[in-house]
């Protein structure tokens, strides 16, 4: 009589035998800073639910990390299946959504020589610290484009020009805001405002074999182990 352990040994056996036999999930992962010594490696986060969207669907996973200018093109052309924490009016293009369920805030840090923001409306013809390539839809639809853009390649170079006082007002994702927050790298006294909450998606190329249901059902199975949410803490 075969043992418990024995079985399960079969059963995992087969499991990556059979996700062997399909094409690997390719998930974009953007990467700022190319060229620069404020290269960004991939997050943890990404890894992370890159991996578990990858096991759910019976798959191997490859990483495709890519600089944001190229993120849309690749998805498009078919070079990768998913691209994830995104929203149709950050990343326009000619692909398919998955559910929300990625929760993201962005925020206004001002710095504590200045007086801060009552509100976003306030930031009118402010110059904000901005990444390159970035649009920020929701800044826009309360003050329209009357700010003055200081782009960097990335959020930490943004943060390190703030840091300089180059301008005194910087907007970023607050889980990155919360951390350099922890650390003590942002100055006693300054103000954060949040400029919007919302739930990301992923972006799914209408080339990859793996539908947009298909990623649905293995976002479900994640929230419903408990999975997701210890993913989410990661960021």
């Amino acid at each position: 009589m075969l043992t418990v352990r024995l079985i399960a040994a079969l059963l995992l056996t087969a499991t990556t035998a059979h996700a062997a036999d399909k094409a690997p999930l390719r998930y974009i992962e953007k990467v700022d800073g190319w060229l620069t010594s404020g290269f960004q490696p991939p997050s943890v986060f990404q890894d992370r639910l890159g991996a578990a969207l990858a096991r759910q669907l019976g798959r191997p996973v490859q990483y495709l990390q890519l600089p944001r200018t190229r993120l849309m093109r690749a998805l498009e052309s078919g070079e990768g299946d998913i691209l994830c924490s995104y929203l149709p009016e950050w990343l326009p293009g000619d692909v398919d959504w998955t559910q929300a369920f990625i929760p993201i805030s962005e925020v206004v840090v001002s710095s504590p020589r200045v007086k801060p923001p009552a509100s976003v409306a306030d930031l009118r013809g402010k110059r904000l610290g901005t990444v390159l390539g970035f649009r920020y839809p929701e800044l826009e639809k309360i003050i329209g484009k009357d700010y003055i853009r200081d782009d960097a390649p990335s959020t930490a170079l943004s943060i390190r020009k703030w840091q300089a006082r180059r301008f005194d007002y910087l907007i970023a994702p607050r889980y990155v805001v919360d951390r350099h927050m922890a650390d003590g790298s942002l100055p006693p006294g300054s103000h954060v405002l949040t400029v919007y909450e919302v739930n990301s998606k992923c972006a799914v190329s209408r080339k990859s074999q793996v539908s947009v249901a298909e990623f649905n059902s293995a976002i479900e199975a994640l929230e419903k182990s408990g999975e997701l949410t210890k993913i989410l803490k990661m960021r």
